[in-house]
This record gives structure tokens, C-alpha cells and sequence, in this order.
């Protein structure tokens, strides 16, 4: 479809919907590989010449069974120990307890958290148990491999690097007044068509504590609008709902609001919500210089958004709220900033954002679907204890 200005100016916009084919190319190989495909590639990579045969049935059911991220998590954490294994000239499969505190070591030295190591570890013990190399435990389970473990642990300590948090801002909360806010970057959104869609991936992430797999697979008939503007959002599925039995999550009037504009400029009535946006400016070719119209072309993909898709657009638009003087930060600590954003930077804000209101951990960890109480309070352990008993009680008679 194309829209032309009413204020008089040579101006001409235009919105093309495309099936990726007017969109910026991005490399990719020409064979389009399985999340299944890539691990099984890697692991037939590395078995043994002698493996017993084992159960086609059963091992399809085991990766049917698997989220996507768990196996991707397993093919890369694979990869690493395959490398690890061509390095030091020992046998990937089955791995050898000893060689697996060896790796250990190396990676702690190299500086990996204690989290990642345990994770690849139990990467290990998946592989050795999907391909039949496990009769009772996998050597994954060794006492000399989970002491390894803990002495990292001990080393380093278990408190995790998490992401920059994306928190509403003062409205909300007084005590945040520096530093990237969601107020701040939708400041910051333009009004045209990547601009509004931009600002209602942010509020729609926010309000619902989207995980970043969640948000990319939004759609409208997702969305059901109550009578006062506000919406709730129906989530098939998600990293703690294997199952999918689904959940739902509340959506406020301005987050609404946001998604119509960006549904009526988009002109999307089915399929993912959040789809990547091409831009297109150029000058179209008249005969008169002065009368030439100023082109913008936005294409709009098929596609929803990726992770490093989603990523970048917190980015780009927290560094143009840096540029429109949105926010404060020190001296120097720009890119730093900007570069601890992440896709879970929204989850991580509204969590800190209902601590600082008073919420208890029972109470967000079910809002936003947290596995448990502990896991959101990693989030907001140092805001929670602004409302903890001791807070409530002793406020009441010392201030």
C-alpha cells in the first residue's frame, strides 16, 4: 500500500509487505539446516566406529521430547568439548571422567562461570544417555566430575552476570533515575513504521515479562481486548511450559495502543506480530529536481524477528535515547551500558519493578512465570529486601 502526506510536502511513503525478498540479505548457507539435523550432525561427528546400534524410535522420541533451545544448547556445548577433545588428542565419546575434570579445569582457567560449566556438563550427560552409552549413570555423574564442579564454584562463587535490567522508569519507581528506562527508549521510538513497531515490541514485552522465544511468536489472535483498552495475552508456550498448556498475562490501555497503531500502519492481520522491517530512502526520478518526491520504502517481512533481531532493536533505540539526551550516564560507560542489554532485559526490569512495588516472590514468580520463587528473586534480591518483614515491621517504628 502506499500513503501520501497531507501537509503539502514532497513526500511519498510506501509499505510493501514481502515474503523477505525486498528485505537486506543476510548470509546464510543455501541448505537450511534442523536445530535436529545440526545436533545429530555433530554427534555422529564424534561416536565411536564400534557403537552398538540403538533405537531410531527411541532416539527420535528423546529429541521430540526436547525444547529447541536444549538442543541447540547441547550442540554448541558439543562443539566445544569435541574441540577440546582434538586439542588435547582425547576421546570425545565415551568421555572419561578424568578427561572431563581436565576440561573442566581448562574452561575455569579460560574464565567460564561455574553455570556454563555445568551446563556443558550436563550437555555430556544428555549425549551419553540419548546414545545408549549410559547403562545406569553417564561418567558425567563421576564424584570426581561433580567435585570438580563445586570447587569452581567455591572459586568463583555462584552469584551469575545478569542482564542490564529495562525498568519502567519514575513513574514507577523514584529510585531509578539513571541509566536505559523503558519510559526513555519509547521516548525515543520514531513515528514512522519501524519506530511503531519498535515501541510496541518494547511495551508489549514489558508489561507481559515476555522470554525473547515468547515475544517473536506473538500474534493478534493471541491478543483479547477487554472493555476498559487493556488486553490479555494469550502465551502457547514457553520455556517452563514444555507441554504447552499455555498461560496468560495481562496487557495494559498504552501497550494497546501501541500494538494498534503498529497493527493499522502494518496492515498485518495474520501471522507473527513482530516481523522485521526493511527501510528503503531514496529520491524518486522527475524531471524537476524541486517536485522530485522523497521515497521511503518499508518492507515488511514474512518472517517474525530473532533473537539477535530483537536484541538489536533494544540497542539501536536505547542508543538513539542516549543521542536525544533521554537518559543519564557516567562518562565513557555508553557501549557498556548498551552492550549489557540484552532480550531478557525487559523480564529482568518488571521483575525488579514489582519487588520495588512490595510484591512478594510467590506472587511474580507465578505473574511471570518464573520455574520458582528463587529464580525471580535472583532477579531482585537486593529490591526485595526494601520490602521483606524486617522492612515492613521496623519502618513502621524506627522510619
Amino acid at each position: 500500500m502506499s500513503e501520501k502526506p497531507t501537509n503539502g510536502s514532497n513526500a511519498e511513503i510506501i509499505v510493501v509487505k514481502t515474503a523477505e525478498a525486498a528485505l537486506p540479505k543476510r548470509p546464510r548457507s543455501t541448505d537450511v539446516e534442523t536445530i535436529d539435523m545440526r545436533l545429530l550432525r555433530t554427534i555422529g561427528g564424534i561416536v565411536p566406529i564400534d557403537l552398538p546400534p540403538i533405537s531410531q524410535l527411541g532416539l527420535e522420541t528423546t529429541l521430540a521430547a526436547m525444547a529447541d533451545a536444549t538442543k541447540a544448547a547441547i550442540a554448541a556445548d558439543l562443539d566445544c568439548w569435541r574441540d577440546w577433545c582434538g586439542e588435547e588428542s582425547r576421546t570425545p565419546l565415551p568421555a572419561d571422567p578424568e578427561d572431563m575434570v581436565r576440561y573442566v579445569n581448562a574452561l575455569d582457567a579460560r574464565g567460564k562461570k561455574p553455570a556454563t560449566l555445568a551446563r556443558r556438563i550436563a550437555s555430556l550427560g544428555s549425549v551419553h544417555r540419548m546414545m545408549g552409552l549410559a547403562s545406569e549413570s553417564a561418567p558425567t555423574d563421576a564424584p570426581m566430575v561433580r567435585a570438580a564442579l563445586k570447587a569452581v564454584r567455591r572459586r568463583q562463587g555462584v552469584r551469575q552476570r545478569q542482564a542490564a535490567p529495562l525498568r519502567l522508569g519514575k513513574a514507577l519507581d523514584a529510585h531509578v533515575t539513571k541509566g536505559f528506562t523503558l519510559a526513555a527508549l519509547l521516548d525515543a521510538c520514531g513515528a514512522d513504521l519501524q519506530g511503531l513497531r519498535d515501541a510496541a515490541l518494547l511495551s508489549l514485552g514489558y508489561d507481559a515479562g515476555l522470554r525473547v522465544s515468547e515475544l517473536t511468536v506473538v500474534e493478534s489472535l493471541h491478543i483479547d481486548p477487554q472493555e476498559d483498552g487493556s488486553a490479555t495475552l494469550f502465551i502457547p508456550f514457553s520455556k517452563t511450559d514444555q507441554d504447552g498448556e499455555g498461560a496468560w498475562a495481562w496487557l495494559s490501555v498504552e501497550t494497546m495502543r501501541r500494538v494498534h497503531a503498529w497493527d493499522d500502519a502494518s496492515g498485518i492481520q495474520e501471522g507473527p506480530l513482530f516481523r522485521r522491517v526493511g527501510v528503503d530512502r531514496r529520491r524518486a526520478r522527475q524531471a524537476e529536481p524541486e517536485t522530485a518526491l522523497a521515497r521511503t520504502t518499508y518492507s515488511i517481512g514474512a518472517a517474525p524477528l530473532t533473537r539477535q533481531g530483537v536484541n538489536g532493536i533494544y540497542r539501536r533505540v536505547a542508543l538513539a535515547a542516549y543521542e536525544k539526551g533521554l537518559v543519564t550516564l557516567p562518562v565513557g560507560k555508553l557501549q557498556d551500558a548498551i552492550q549489557a542489554l540484552s532480550t531478557h532485559s525487559l523480564r529482568v526490569g518488571l521483575t525488579q519493578d514489582l519487588f520495588a512495588a512490595g510484591e512478594d516472590g510467590v506472587g511474580i514468580a507465578q505473574a511471570l512465570r518464573w520455574s520458582s520463587p528463587a529464580t525471580a528473586l535472583r532477579y531482585g534480591r537486593k529490591l526485595a529486601v526494601r520490602s521483606n518483614v524486617a522492612a515492613r515491621v521496623l519502618s513502621k517504628v524506627r522510619g
